[in-house]
């Protein structure tokens, strides 16, 4: 991720000192195309500012702005659905191992990860791990939330029950 300083850094050195695109990418270690967005960027927003008659701060602003990148409409192109329901026969395989005493014998996230790639699943182990905590984290609160539900539901039956008054 690029910060404020870094796209400084790119278009100074672009207008002041001169330096080409592809030099200024062997300085600092940017892709071409992100070198050349800000440059293009810059130029274009200078422009704007220098032919308007006022000075527009929405410009200045958005020239000093720090990056940002939309990540609202990026998929999961690796995890597709066949390989979500492959893990989760895992996560359920563990979980009958766990109830039928056999916890040892419980796949790690490694092994379920290395299954999937025997398997011929193109797929990275953190995005395999990733998958797996955000399952197991829905499951605990659905759990949590169950156990808290029966001691309520048991609370109120022992106060019925009982006929005393908690105040």
């Amino acid at each position: 991720m690029i910060s404020l300083m870094d796209k400084q850094e790119i278009i100074l050195s672009h207008f002041r000192e001169g330096k080409s695109q592809w030099q200024i990418h062997r300085d600092t270690g940017f892709d071409r195309k992100t070198i050349r967005k800000y440059i293009n960027d810059y130029e274009l927003k200078k422009r704007k500012l220098l032919s308007s008659d006022e000075g527009d701060m929405t410009l200045i602003e958005d020239l000093t702005a720090t990056p940002k990148y939309d990540i609202s409409n990026r998929v999961k192109r690796k995890l597709s659905d066949e390989i979500i329901q492959k893990i989760n026969f895992y996560l359920e395989e563990n979980n009958i191992k766990r109830e039928t005493g056999r916890s040892k014998q419980q796949k790690k996230k490694i092994d379920i990860y290395e299954c999937l790639i025997e398997e011929g699943h193109d797929i990275s182990y953190p995005t395999v791990s990733n998958y797996i905590k955000t399952a197991l984290d829905s499951s605990k609160e659905a759990l949590d939330c169950q156990h808290l539900l029966g001691q309520l539901f048991l609370g109120q039956n022992c106060l019925a029950f009982n006929r005393t008054k908690i105040s």
